[in-house]
């Protein structure tokens, strides 16, 4: 009965939908952690930029004018508008958007087991208890897959929350580490 319930072809439909939504949110995550590491890269030359800012510089005055923690990878890519670092600060804005939809996944895929099991026993005779029996593998198959599919999804989701605050924390540093440099008088 376990295989049976396993392979069911309901099962197998949720099992399909949950690999789908799985194989979207692993693309994002990893499309955002290979801009992470370019972020990483080019947060030397938010150092360099924030080290040769003058004190009455706009971009200087706005990082100290509000605590650096609260810089957002929006304000990141206004200010690197055009440097390599943009597009990594773009693609960051969009996985933060799309943690959303994969914590949205992680439900669904729990909706649609349930929605197999409900199938099941609706569309069985309750007066025919061999009926009723032979419908039960449909219904733990869609179960078991759609409560698997939400833990994957959820374990994506949170790996996406901590791509981005490791990312977060990397930016924060940089541009400690740049406006604590004495400045250098300009030639």
């Amino acid at each position: 009965m376990f295989w049976q319930a396993l392979l069911d072809p309901f099962s197998i439909l949720v099992v399909a939908a949950v690999a789908a939504m799985l194989g979207v949110s692993i693309h994002w995550l990893r499309g955002a952690a290979r801009q992470r590491d370019l972020l990483t890269g080019g947060l030397m030359v938010l150092r360099r930029i924030g080290a040769q800012l003058a004190a009455d510089h706009p971009i200087r005055r706005r990082l100290e004018s509000a605590p650096v923690v609260e810089l957002s990878f929006e304000e990141i890519a206004r200010l690197m508008h055009g440097q390599a670092v943009e597009p990594a600060a773009r693609t960051l804005v969009r996985l933060g958007e799309r943690i959303g939809w994969v914590e949205r996944f992680a439900q669904l895929a729990v909706h649609l087991g349930i929605l197999g099991t409900v199938f099941a026993l609706v569309s069985s005779d309750p007066s025919d208890l061999e009926g009723f029996r032979a419908r039960l593998p449909m219904a733990l198959g869609t179960t078991f897959w759609g409560l698997i599919g939400a833990i994957g999804l959820s374990i994506v989701a949170g790996a996406c929350e901590s791509l981005l605050e490791r990312a977060s924390q990397h930016v924060r540093e940089a541009l400690l580490e740049g406006l604590e440099r004495p400045q250098e008088p300009a030639p």
